[in-house]
C-alpha cells in the first residue's frame, strides 16, 4: 500500500487500517513517533492523548508490551513543568475510564 500511496496520503492509509485491526498498538506508535528522535513532536503527543484520552489504558498497556516503557515514565521523560503536570494528569484520568 505505501508503494501505491506514498507521503501523507500512505501513513494516513496505514494509520486507518491500524485503527481498524491493531487500534491500542497504533495509537502506541503513533506516541512513540512522537517522542522518539530529538526532540518531541508536542503537538502530536497532546493531540494523541487528548484524543485517546477514553482507551489510553489498553494503550499504555500496548506501549509498555511493545517498547518495555511505561508511558507515564515517557511522558515524564519527554516533557517538563506545567506542561508535564497537565499531559501526566490526562494520562492518569485516561487510565481510569
Amino acid at each position: 500500500m505505501q508503494k501505491e500511496m506514498g507521503g501523507d496520503a500512505g501513513r494516513g492509509a496505514l494509520f486507518a487500517l491500524g485503527m481498524k485491526l491493531k487500534p491500542y498498538e497504533t495509537v502506541a506508535k503513533l506516541i512513540h513517533d512522537a517522542c522518539k528522535g530529538f526532540g518531541t513532536n508536542e503537538t502530536l503527543l497532546t493531540t494523541a492523548l487528548i484524543r485517546y484520552q477514553p482507551i489510553l489504558k489498553p494503550v499504555s498497556e500496548a506501549y509498555a508490551e511493545e517498547y518495555g516503557k511505561d508511558l507515564e515514565d515517557v511522558v515524564k521523560s519527554e516533557t517538563g513543568g506545567d506542561y508535564r503536570k497537565l499531559l501526566l494528569q490526562v494520562l492518569a484520568t485516561g487510565k481510569e475510564m
